[in-house]
């Protein structure tokens, strides 16, 4: 029996399924965190040159909300990416206090590099697993991330 005072104790351990997931996240980041090396970009800021490929134009808003960080986080990120001459940023003309980011053409060759690593990644991944599998996983990550 417990004093008073105290109470049952959770021990987090690895057989938590969060464990797990960070227990993969981290392994994939650094995965990734090599193979980017070479180009001098880390992950994140990969996803910010891919998001920003998909959505050229876009502000940091945007990036913001589909990267789940905070505006000083992605400021801080695009400056990096700015010194690097990876993108640049225009004034909107719809609101002048705005600025659009877009994509040069080094980053557009980095990004059409790195995007192959990104795909072979995913195919090394994918072929663990088999079609039903694949199938049952995108389900379950998709249910998971729209409760979340």
């Amino acid at each position: 029996m417990l004093g008073k005072g105290h109470c049952m104790e959770y021990v987090f351990d690895k057989s938590d399924l969060l464990f797990e997931f960070i227990k993969i996240n981290y392994k994939l980041r650094r995965i990734l965190q090599n193979k980017f090396k070479y180009y001098d970009i880390t992950f994140e800021q990969w996803y910010m040159l891919y998001f920003i490929y998909q959505n050229e134009g876009c502000n940091q808003k945007m990036l913001s909300k589909a990267s789940n960080r905070d505006t000083g986080a992605i400021t801080r990120s695009l400056n990096i990416l700015a010194d690097k001459g990876l993108i640049e940023r225009k004034v909107s003309f719809q609101d002048k206090r705005e600025f659009l980011i877009y994509l040069t053409d080094k980053s557009l060759n980095l990004y059409k590099d790195t995007s192959k690593l990104m795909l072979e990644n995913s195919q090394e991944i994918k072929s663990i697993f088999t079609k039903d599998e694949l199938e049952k996983l995108f389900y379950l990550l998709e249910k998971l991330d729209l409760n979340l």
